[in-house]
């Protein structure tokens, strides 16, 4: 039984001295230092050293590290008033984040906490600052923000559609292709967009692609106007963490007015062939004649008038049929550049 004058926690406390300095120093994942009044750094760990790349005799006190670590003198008077107004204050600790540049000029993001010990007989006042280096999961925000706003900014539908194949995400394109808005469409299935006489191919298809297996085609799809719109659609299968299949991926391009424009195209390309091939074979002929007869010394001045007139008028029918058909194309496509434009603005 311990006596009056020790404490039970004695041989603890004495154990705990010994073994934190050195659970400090080499922990990974936190930055640690305290810092007396002075400003001077009485504890830098190896965390501090990887991740700034200065010992600890490099930086032996504040001044030096906000002069290395922040060498934009703007940026580093924010820092120092930050610092500074909290030492002012009674507030026991304040967290703060800041852009660290390391010794090879590597950005990182440092999310810090000062803790305030308390001044007593023993010690003076000392601050224990612990950093922790948030540059991935910073990164992997500001991936997703690229990301989010790439997928919504894209001309294309990209849709995200669970193994159910109901709808997990719907970005701007695809509002504006289907016309339903994204509170619509989550969590309702897709193939309510696939009309009925398809809905089997469908998801044959979803199976398919579950089964690793992609899909790029061309189908029929339907808006909530129940239009029926001729779309490209690519499907591919998302692979969780595990390699387990967590969804399917689908990108997806209105081509009705696309295809709308190239069967216009074939229209034009046959009624033009149709109206130009009489007066380009009449034409063909003439002339054909005329250098057959010419070669014979066969021919009289008011024959070949005659011939030369008819070849006239079939030409002047041949410019005639192309200008008409022209104009019949430049109004169609500047109608069709009239409705993108709209659809664009809108």
């Amino acid at each position: 039984m311990p006596g009056k004058e020790e404490s039970p926690h004695t041989s603890d406390s004495l154990l705990l001295q010994a073994v934190l300095p050195q659970a400090l120093q080499n922990s990974d994942e936190l930055i640690i230092f305290c810092t007396d009044d002075s400003g001077k750094i009485l504890l830098w760990n190896r965390a501090a050293e990887i991740v700034t790349g200065y010992s600890h005799a490099e930086v032996p006190d504040l001044k030096t590290l906000l002069w290395v670590a922040y060498p934009d003198a703007t940026y580093r008077e924010i820092v120092s008033t930050v610092r500074a107004s909290f030492r002012k204050k009674d507030t026991k600790s304040i967290h703060y984040d800041t852009l660290l540049r390391s010794r090879t000029d590597q950005i990182r993001y440092i999310s810090w906490i000062i803790e305030r010990i308390p001044e007593t007989d023993h010690n003076q006042q000392l601050y224990l600052t612990i950093g922790t280096d948030v540059t991935q999961a910073r990164q992997n925000e500001n991936d997703a923000i690229l990301l989010n706003e790439i997928v919504n900014s894209s001309r294309d539908a990209i849709v995200g559609i669970s193994p159910e194949g109901s709808i997990l995400t719907w970005n701007h394109a695809a509002e504006d292709i289907f016309g339903y808005d994204t509170t619509e469409s989550i969590g309702e299935l897709f193939s309510r967009h696939i009309p009925d006489e398809k809905i089997d191919f469908f998801a044959s298809t979803l199976g398919d692609v579950l089964n690793g297996k992609d899909f790029r085609g061309t189908i029929a799809c339907l808006s909530k106007s129940k239009e029926v719109l001729t779309v490209s659609i690519a499907l591919s299968s998302i692979s969780g963490e595990s390699g387990e299949v967590v969804g399917i991926s689908a990108i997806i391009r209105d081509m009705t007015r696309e295809l709308s424009i190239q069967q216009a195209m074939r229209d034009y390309i046959s009624e033009a062939t149709m109206r130009l091939s009489h007066p380009a074979k009449l034409i063909q002929v003439n002339i054909a004649s005329l250098i057959e007869r010419t070669r014979e010394e066969d021919f009289d001045k008011g024959d070949i008038l005659i011939e030369l007139q008819v070849q006239q008028k079939a030409l002047s029918e041949i410019i005639y049929n192309l200008r008409e058909l022209s104009q019949a194309m430049i109004s169609y496509f500047r109608e069709n550049e009239r409705e993108m434009t709209s659809d664009t603005i809108q």
